[in-house]
């Protein structure tokens, strides 16, 4: 319908009730024609307002189709309460009890990258972040090395300092990190600073993309996975490999915690949290990818959509925008109840952070909604844990992994109780 059709209408009806007027039709009859006419002449004005509105916001504002990605393990269901812990008595009994695997022909080796900012003399003297590292989970990794950036003097293996690097469990048994792990250095075209507080310089995307490129020169074939895995993060390398036991690493696989942050805008699904798994299959066409690498410098080219080296410290996303160049997308690591196993803050941070407390935030941004928060936030196999202070593995050792985990869980649940009583009364649950 047109507007233009109303005023043709309202000048018949109008002739029409002079007409009427002349042949004597009575004043009721012509009030009866005009309120017709001006009903009619609203309908089509706004019939056709509403019409050219749909158009111009369909043209305008396409509406983005979020493809969330396949689940790893099995379908959804919907969310229960989280159960307790169970525990089973040795390494990692803070995990549930898995279901069972098919037999796999493959192996199951992890390839640990650990990408860092550390000078030639700050290696010497002793790291915090890689003496702790050693001393917890990093013996656990098939292949762990350190890669910084390369300078004269850089040693091939940092060997830790003996007193922070010693067996803290005192099981008996020599602790392997206290042998060291290899140092690589990798050529920068950028400068790197050893100062967090200078953003000018933290090219961590560089470091991370010429990493890939080195291991896939010089390591390809050593390993089934391949983790970057930053020095803040805590890996449970026994769960993780639970996890990746029945997949296929010969299939292109991306896994970690998924960020759907700028998904809306046409950008792709990424992983954040400290840790990102590579499968051999990914590592085989992301390394031959990463060899020639168009550069751009600039701040216009940090938020690029194309697979390039560019300034900044967006790893994340630009391994993301690389990958999808390759057809290759997130997979969902959830488990079966929608709780997250790579956790991108600190585990106490983590279970305040409520969906209806912040829906607009980057990290609720796009999250489907069977993602659970709160005291549902997160799995039992816990994989990764970022954003720790060094000095905290120990602690997260103890409470999590070993033979005091009965005590250490009792002195973790008591911090864990006034942070779930005071989620209970944000969710207008009655207290315990």
């Amino acid at each position: 319908s047109s507007p233009f059709l109303a005023p043709v209408v309202v000048s018949y009806c109008c002739t029409m009730g002079l007409r009427a007027q002349q042949s004597r039709f009575s004043w009721v009859q012509v009030g009866i024609l005009l309120l017709l006419t001006n009903i009619l002449t609203a309908w089509t004005v706004q019939n056709w307002l509403q019409n050219s509105s749909q158009a111009v916001q369909t043209t305008a504002w396409p509406a983005v189709q979020v493809q969330y990605p396949a689940a790893l393990s099995t379908p959804r269901v919907e969310a229960k309460t989280t159960a307790k812990p169970v525990n089973r008595g040795k390494p990692g009994s803070y995990a549930l009890p898995l279901e069972p695997v098919p037999e796999i022909s493959h192996r199951n080796r992890v390839y640990c990258m650990i990408p860092a900012s550390a000078t030639a003399a700050q290696l010497r003297s002793g790291v915090r972040a890689f003496d702790f590292i050693l001393s917890t989970w990093g013996p656990r990794c098939d292949i762990i090395k350190i890669f910084v950036g390369k300078e004269p003097n850089l040693p091939d293996k940092y060997i830790p300092n003996n007193h922070r690097a010693k067996d803290l469990f005192k099981t008996g048994r020599e602790n392997p990190g206290e042998k060291g792990a290899p140092v690589v250095g990798i050529e920068m075209r950028r400068s790197e600073c050893h100062d967090r507080g200078r953003g000018d310089c933290r090219n961590i995307w560089e470091k991370v993309w010429r990493s890939w490129a080195w291991v896939w020169k010089h390591d390809l074939g050593t390993a089934e996975w391949y983790l970057k895995v930053d020095p803040d993060t805590y890996l449970f390398v026994h769960n993780l490999k639970d996890m990746l036991r029945p997949l296929d690493p010969t299939q292109k696989l991306y896994l970690g915690h998924n960020v759907y942050q700028h998904v809306p805008r046409g950008g792709p699904i990424f992983n954040q949290g400290g840790a990102s798994v590579f499968s051999q299959g990914t590592m085989e066409v992301m390394g031959a990818r990463f060899q020639n690498m168009e550069s751009r410098f600039g701040a216009q080219h940090v938020w690029s959509s194309d697979c390039v080296d560019r300034d900044g410290a967006q790893e994340e996303w630009g391994t993301a925008i690389c990958l999808r160049s390759l057809n290759i997308t997130a997979t969902d690591t959830a488990d079966e109840r929608h709780r997250e196993r790579f956790i991108p803050f600190q585990l106490m941070a983590h279970l305040r952070l409520l969906r209806k407390d912040g829906p607009d935030g980057w990290y609720w941004q796009g999250k489907p909604d069977y993602v659970t928060d709160g005291i549902d936030c997160c799995a039992d196999d816990l994989i990764a844990l970022h954003s720790y202070k060094a000095e905290s593995f120990q602690d997260i050792s103890r409470w999590f992994e070993y033979e005091h985990f009965e005590a250490g869980y009792q002195r973790l649940k008591r911090k864990l109780d006034s942070t779930v009583e005071e989620l209970r009364s944000l969710k207008g649950l009655p207290s315990n």
